[in-house]
């Protein structure tokens, strides 16, 4: 079943007349030249384009225009500019983790339970084997790969059924992207959907059960796993 539908999405000059599908329990793979806007497609998609027009729908036909409604039916996003986007770096990794989920933790009192915070934080960075001291520590202490597995651990804690994740293994060793792609393998087991946006193509090719490529803005081709996909098939249709 179709989980979101994307119909002639438009951001500013990056994006233009963009239209797709997403699936439950797939990985979608968007490549491309940086500057082919497919990063622009996933603020887009989350609500976080001020310019932005078309429309994002989901299945049960609510329209995504903004952020808190992304959030709230389920959407989450990790940007590529992970420091700036997608952590606050002065405030603990506990923080950082209950921030989408405040609502929930707060539950119909409206009042925050520090224990349940931490309990919630605990939980999530242990399952992301996050290496730090313990939840008060800074985010601004930790290595590139420890900040992306805090993202990932907020939102693995909101369990968000739609997960858009742009340069999920950008600039983190070998062994955090192992971690990274059993995560993903594992949320689309669980029938969780995934639009993963990378410039590695070895990471599109061995991820993604179909790739869209974009170039100028615009979709210059579409492809599905099979065992004839190479480099070379995407890259021609990147330049």
């Amino acid at each position: 079943p179709v989980v979101l539908k994307v119909e002639h999405l438009n951001a500013g000059k990056m994006v233009q007349d963009v239209s797709f599908e997403l699936h439950k329990g797939e990985i979608l793979g968007f490549g491309g030249l940086s500057e082919s806007g497919m990063h622009e497609i996933g603020k887009a998609i989350f609500g976080a384009s001020y310019d932005r027009t078309g429309s994002v729908t989901l299945a049960d036909g609510t329209q995504i225009n903004d952020i808190p409604t992304a959030i709230k039916h389920s959407i989450a996003y990790t940007s590529k500019d992970r420091d700036n986007e997608s952590v606050v770096l002065n405030q603990s990794i506990g923080d950082n983790i209950c921030l989408p989920s405040l609502d929930e933790l707060a539950g119909k009192s409206h009042l925050l339970s520090d224990k349940k915070r931490k309990e919630f934080a605990d939980k999530y960075a242990k399952q992301m084997s996050v290496k730090m001291v313990d939840v008060n520590q800074f985010v601004s202490n930790l290595s590139g790969g420890n900040k992306q597995k805090v993202v990932l651990a907020r939102w693995i804690g909101k369990d968000s059924d739609i997960v858009v994740l742009d340069s999920p293994t950008r600039g983190i060793d070998i062994k955090v992207k192992q971690d990274i792609y059993q995560l993903m393998n594992q949320m689309r087991k669980n029938g969780k959907s995934i639009i993963m946006i990378s410039e590695e193509l070895m990471e599109l090719i061995g991820m993604s059960d179909r790739i869209i490529i974009m170039k100028d803005g615009k979709i210059s081709g579409e492809l599905e796993r099979n065992q004839n996909l190479d480099e070379n098939g995407l890259i021609s249709m990147m330049v």
